[in-house]
């Protein structure tokens, strides 16, 4: 079967040390049998245009393995941002935008993130929106106001609240058909429960860290989801939202 991982990262983190390289991440596709990575910087870095360059560099090097998501700090200038996430999605062929609440010191409903949703609604891509650790700029719920303003906008909730707040992503996304979940570092039976409440069809994987890939697709077999479930929840949902002609 097909497998996308929609969430992963590349390269050193400046706040936790966190180091994943291009090995790192092949090496962990090849061993559990993925056959797409959508790749993101870490949300702080010194210089984000070098980082998201090294992004573009390994899409470039494996055209068929990976695609770039835009990991930018809302603290910019709405003109620069703009400016910086056109190119990586117009020239580098980026297919989503990040927003880290906590990393990126500004929550969905501050008047900062407003240009992280404005800027993927003109460039057409979907917004990652981290949810659960990082609360109260973290919070699921957060979500709901940008999601209706920018209702043509898919907004993918990372870890679906990380477990604690995962309820709350499922009532987000229970009120804004534009809200889809990618349960990271959730348990099983709130797949289950997610997978039930809100359809596979708006459910994706992602891994996160290459540590965490068998964990994450051994949790979605221990589901016991059907086929067809597990095909959306594997790839027909991110290749939808994520536009990826695969």
């Amino acid at each position: 079967m097909t497998i996308i991982d929609t969430h992963c990262h590349f390269g050193t983190s400046i706040l936790s040390d966190l180091n994943i390289t291009r090995e790192d991440l092949v090496n962990s596709m090849n061993e559990f049998g993925v056959h797409l990575a959508l790749v993101m910087p870490h949300a702080v870095s010194d210089d984000p245009v070098f980082e998201h360059d090294r992004v573009a560099d390994l899409c470039s090097q494996y055209p068929k393995r990976f695609r770039g998501i835009v990991n930018l700090t809302p603290l910019w200038g709405e003109d620069k941002y703009y400016v910086e996430a056109q190119r990586c999605v117009k020239e580098l062929g980026f297919v989503a935008i990040k927003l880290n609440p906590m990393q990126h010191l500004a929550s969905p409903i501050m008047k900062n993130a407003h240009k992280v949703f404005s800027t993927a609604s003109a460039l057409g891509v979907p917004v990652i929106v981290h949810t659960g650790l990082g609360v109260p700029w973290a919070l699921p719920s957060l979500c709901i106001p940008p999601a209706r303003q920018f209702s043509d906008t898919p907004i993918i909730l990372a870890h679906a609240g990380y477990g604690v707040y995962t309820a709350e992503a499922y009532v987000a996304a229970s009120v804004c058909e534009n809200i889809y979940l990618e349960p990271s570092w959730c348990t099983v039976e709130d797949l289950k429960m997610l997978t039930n409440k809100v359809g596979a069809q708006r459910i994706m994987l992602g891994s996160d860290v290459p540590a965490n890939l068998p964990v994450e697709l051994a949790k979605y077999r221990a589901a016991n989801l059907s086929d067809t479930e597990l095909e959306n929840c594997f790839w027909k949902t991110a290749n939808r939202m994520f536009q990826l002609n695969w």
